[in-house]
């Protein structure tokens, strides 16, 4: 049921992709080759063993994609562009790669729906030497900014520098569960530091071209509960906060980092430079959060636990309801993440840039009872709808995503889409929870009209 779910006349409904997760089209038009690609074909890194090569086929099949987007009552579409798709090694341009752009937009354009594009979610072309921990990468980063800027800005209104810098630079870079694969504490905090140069770099760039643009950044900040009431997992929740947000956060707006993350950088401090912070506090006219789950940390055991001052565990109960991919479904950690944010940070308009489930039910004689995704979505919607009528300035909800995808370390083992894929024929078949959101943006569009 859609009944109950209020949200305001202007409140945009859009749904979410990226670039590698959904392409396919690797070695097509000029395409090069990115980090994913590398990390890929590293035996091991990958769940199912599989890869983006082919994906979703969405280079060929994105007329079907839209239009599809489109019969399901989405006006608002959130996608990255590939860094590798449209510029060569030698940093121009490649006019294959912008041509497969412009053809997207003009379906979009043909079907009334507003782009929504996020210039890098993740796959950094191969060549560029040291990837995020050399500083250049950040000027190359810019580079690439103005090449869209002049050749697509006039046909996008908004768009977001990074998606998710966190997992860029830790998952990849600490963890080693994300390309580029590297396990070091310091290194990742180095990453971290040059993806917020190259967002700030990226938004001057930007902005030289088109100043009309509205532009922000993505970021899936934390909400971290200790594991117990003991001061050692209150310090441990803490930690993992300061490093998922105030690493990020801080920047945006001016701030130097919390003291406890300058001294985890080390040696490398020298790499952050005094002028930076002005770079990277660029003015935002919005910003986009990811929410999926609460994370809850209890104090550090192991050396990399150490170096890091906390430890991610599970939930604890036997009760506690789990998504497929075995992520906790919480929807009042939305409202108290949010709350967190704002008390913390001036924050501009806002708006929810990724939401979802994975929910791994198959389809049956062409029906995809997606129950958990369903729910999932009912209660997170409903969180959102009561932070909206409490005054957060929130401005719009992305589900993620409109189709099942190449779920990154992951492979294909886990489905997050609201359309199923059927990857060896690429049938498309809308899931319950799209007739639900259907059903609730038809709803929120003529609750609106009667106003």
């Amino acid at each position: 049921m859609t009944n109950g779910l209020t949200f305001p006349a202007a409140f945009e409904w859009g749904c979410a992709t990226a670039a590698f997760q959904i392409e396919g089209g690797a070695h097509e038009g000029g395409k090069l080759p990115s980090i994913w690609d590398d990390f890929c074909a590293q035996p091991g890194r990958i769940r199912d063993a599989s890869d983006g090569l082919v994906a979703c086929d969405h280079y060929h099949r994105y007329p079907e994609d839209v239009a599809l987007m489109a019969s399901l009552g989405f006006r608002h579409y959130r996608f990255s562009i590939a860094w590798t798709r449209v510029m060569d090694a030698q940093d121009r341009p490649n006019p294959a790669g912008l041509d497969f752009y412009r053809r997207l937009l003009d379906e979009l354009h043909r079907h009334g729906i507003t782009p929504n594009a996020t210039l890098f979610h993740w796959d950094l072309p191969s060549h560029l030497e040291g990837g995020w921990l050399n500083r250049d990468t950040a000027h190359r980063f810019a580079d690439y900014a103005t090449l869209i800027a002049r050749e697509l800005g006039d046909r996008l209104p908004r768009v977001a520098t990074l998606n998710e810098p966190w997992c860029s630079a830790f998952m990849g870079h600490d963890q080693g569960v994300f390309a580029p694969g590297l396990k070091d504490r310091e290194a990742s905090l180095v990453a971290a530091h040059h993806l917020m140069l190259a967002h700030g770099l990226g938004v001057q760039a930007w902005r030289a071209v088109r100043p009309d643009t509205a532009l922000g950044i993505v970021l899936n900040p934390d909400l971290c509960d200790p594991a117990s009431a003991a001061p050692a997992d209150a310090a441990a929740a803490r930690m993992a906060e300061l490093e998922r947000n105030d690493v990020f956060l801080d920047p945006l707006f001016g701030r130097e980092w919390p003291t406890e993350m300058l001294a985890q950088i080390g040696t490398r401090s020298h790499e952050r430079r005094a002028e930076d912070l002005a770079i990277c506090a660029q003015p935002l006219d919005f910003i986009g959060l990811n929410y999926y789950t609460r994370s809850v940390a209890r104090a550090p055991s192991a050396a990399s636990e150490v170096r890091r001052g906390y430890a991610l565990v599970p939930p604890s109960g036997a009760d506690v309801p789990l998504t497929d991919i075995g992520w906790e479904i919480c929807p009042s950690g939305l409202s108290r993440l949010v709350q967190n944010l704002s008390r913390q940070w001036p924050l501009p308009p806002v708006w929810i840039t990724e939401n979802g489930a994975a929910d791994n039910t198959g389809v049956n004689e062409g029906d995809c009872p997606d129950v958990m995704r369903t729910n999932y979505l009912q209660v997170h919607l409903a969180e959102l709808a009561t932070l909206i009528q409490a005054g957060h300035d929130i401005r719009g909800y992305y589900v993620w995503s409109l189709l099942d995808n190449f779920e990154w370390a992951e492979g294909y083992s886990q489905r997050f889409g609201i359309v199923h894929v059927d990857y060896a024929t690429q049938t498309r078949t809308p899931k319950h929870s799209a007739r639900w959101l259907q059903a609730l943006m038809q709803r929120s569009a003529g609750a609106a009209h009667n106003l």
